[in-house]
């Protein structure tokens, strides 16, 4: 049986262990130590928001809790992103159930698409296939620890050019990112400007751009809140994403772990990034699902003279 999340699983919860721990791992909890106890106090304070409880489920056989799903919302409150996915490697059969649950769930609220990252390795990955789940991107996590060569803010002098992101940055954003990423992911993660909007991953923290020539050419984006600091880039040329690397690591030089998930085919990141000491750590594979149907409109177009 499916049900809402009750305070009282976390004793089931408990009991079980490492058994169920956190497989589901979300762009801003990659490089974060896990913390179960923390965990399972943030499950709990979900329960009592009143927005948030809806959204964590368990699966329970008679009286032996099985696994724990639960969601948040993207960009948008039209997509979802798995941010917790408790079963047990070996229980294909438990982790199936929950996502077509959460999937059910996400088709009644409308909910355009699921997202959900999961370790390259991970025996689950064929679990998520059959819930309707579809493999697109690859993700390599990268850390430097501070021993490993991270430098002093006054070390890697900041590059003026980049100021800080407006929102009316987000089209000129959108343009590119379209001509960054290759159709693949684009098709996953929005090839119109609005679905863009609502599918992207959260911000780790404060964003900066680029611009050349009306064109943001560099998107950098860095969180410190934590131990690990979090960076994120998307560049034009090698040029500006050596640029945008440099300015981002000068803004997370206090940080004992610099994190950075890159995307499999941007090379150009993983190169700059192993050059500055950065080790890769792990791998992700990136699935989603998609929930609402693309309704095709007609429209009018003008007559073109014989």
């Amino acid at each position: 049986m499916i049900r809402s999340f009750m305070p009282f699983d976390v004793v089931d919860l408990l009991v079980a262990g490492r058994t169920l721990s956190n497989k589901a791992k979300t762009r801003d909890s990659v490089g974060r130590k896990d913390a179960r106890l923390s965990d399972l106090a943030n499950i709990v304070g979900d329960w009592f928001n009143p927005q948030l409880r809806p959204c964590v489920w368990v699966y329970t056989d008679g009286f032996t809790l099985k696994g724990l799903a639960s969601v948040r919302d993207r960009r948008s409150p039209h997509t979802w992103e798995i941010n917790r996915l408790l079963v047990a490697d070996e229980d294909r059969e438990s982790c199936v159930k929950l996502l077509e649950h959460v999937s059910s769930a996400g088709g009644r609220l409308e909910i355009g698409r699921i997202f959900l990252r999961l370790p390259a390795d991970s025996p689950l990955l064929r679990a998520a296939q059959e819930a309707g789940f579809q493999s697109y991107s690859t993700e390599h996590a990268y850390l430097r620890q501070k021993a490993d060569g991270l430098g002093n803010r006054s070390q890697v002098p900041p590059a003026s050019s980049f100021r800080r992101k407006k929102a009316e940055d987000d089209y000129r954003l959108f343009e590119l990112y379209h001509a960054s990423f290759p159709p693949h992911v684009r098709r996953a993660e929005g090839m119109t400007y609005k679905e863009w909007q609502s599918n992207r991953d959260r911000s780790p923290g404060q964003e900066w751009v680029l611009e050349k020539g009306g064109d943001l050419v560099a998107w950098v984006a860095a969180g410190t809140g934590r131990p690990c600091g979090q960076l994120d880039i998307v560049a034009a040329s090698k040029d500006e994403m050596q640029s945008a690397v440099d300015y981002g690591l000068n803004f997370l030089s206090g940080c004992d772990q610099v994190c950075c998930l890159v995307r499999e085919f941007d090379g150009v990141l993983l190169q700059l990034l192993e050059a500055r000491g950065f080790s890769r750590v792990m791998t992700y594979t990136v699935l989603a699902k998609e929930l609402l149907a693309r309704v095709v409109e007609p429209y009018a177009m003008p007559a073109v003279p014989a």
